[in-house]
């Protein structure tokens, strides 16, 4: 009797495997589930599948040199100036990954109003030579949604293989690393550049410096989670160096440009989650000088989902 019943629950148990592989195919359904989440300066080794969507990206040398992330089973997004060769589910940059997969890139559609001098709209879309199949170590990231509102303080987390600080390149065997930053509003970060922080950005990291993106992590994704599930609200784009005081990481804002990743991806689109803030934004309040009263965010019908300021 209690032979069969280990069968019956056997049985069960591929029924379910059966019905969640069923599940992995609807994008919607699947974007943003980490199961196995119980460069970056300041940061930690992750544990290998912590972030099922992260892309090591690689240049006709076979070096890493940026990050991504897996929006859909044949897309990946990533910053305007990276793209060649796409690895999933990495753990290390050397060394053996049982659970890596690789693919070529067939074509690159770059943000039609990047500015490589302001590096306003630093975004860009890539599309692997074929699909990849869904596992507990390479899964879609959902997308910010147009709306979503981000606070100053709320907690976000950035990951990638770039340098540990000015200078200094990932030791070996160059494990993925993980840190957790704080969002920082678009009008203190403003007045922290002094200009040059636009509504297409977003800006995280710790006031006091020690923690950021850095050289490497460029294209990688910053992400925070809602309930059970993780949202992907910027792309590391650039900085005033490395986790220097007062200079948090800029990155792009992904909210900004639902319409445009949809005009992209006509079909199997990457799910979109709207994030939204509690509480009062405190990055209201701040002012100081050329920087503009606090605005309404006025979307457009341009290409990449509004120019509308957020400052």
């Amino acid at each position: 009797c209690l032979k069969v019943f280990k069968i019956y629950i056997y049985r069960i148990y591929l029924t379910l495997l059966s019905k969640l592989d069923n599940h992995l195919s609807a994008i919607s359904s699947v974007c943003g589930v980490a199961p196995l989440n119980n460069k970056i300066v300041g940061g930690q080794n992750a544990a290998a599948g912590s972030w099922p969507w992260q892309v090591s990206i690689h240049h006709a040398y076979n070096f890493h040199f940026c990050g991504g992330s897996l929006i859909n089973s044949g897309w990946v997004l990533t910053a305007a100036h990276c793209f060649v060769t796409v690895y999933l589910g990495t753990e290390t940059l050397e060394g053996t990954n049982m659970n890596q997969v690789f693919r070529s890139v067939t074509s690159v559609t770059i943000n039609p109003n990047y500015n490589s001098d302001t590096n306003d709209n630093d975004m860009a879309l890539l599309q692997l030579s074929s699909t990849v199949t869904f596992t507990p170590y390479v899964t879609p990231i959902c997308l910010a949604a147009s709306g979503s509102t981000f606070f100053n303080g709320t907690l976000s987390w950035v990951t990638g293989w770039g340098n540990i600080g000015s200078g200094a390149s990932l030791p070996s065997p160059g494990y993925l690393q993980e840190v957790q930053v704080p969002i920082i509003g678009n009008r203190q970060c403003f007045c922290l550049y002094g200009g040059g922080i636009t509504g297409n950005m977003i800006c995280a990291g710790a006031l006091p410096g020690g923690k950021d993106s850095c050289q490497g992590d460029s294209g990688g994704p910053l992400v925070i989670k809602q309930g059970s599930i993780w949202i992907q609200a910027g792309i590391v784009s650039f900085g005033n160096g490395c986790a220097q005081a007062n200079y948090p990481g800029v990155y792009t804002r992904v909210s900004q440009y639902q319409k445009w990743i949809n005009q992209v991806i006509t079909s199997n689109q990457p799910g979109f989650v709207t994030y939204t803030s509690n509480g009062t934004n405190a990055d209201l309040n701040v002012s100081c000088s050329n920087l503009p009263p606090p605005q309404s965010v006025v979307r457009t019908t341009s290409t990449h989902m509004g120019s509308s300021s957020e400052l």
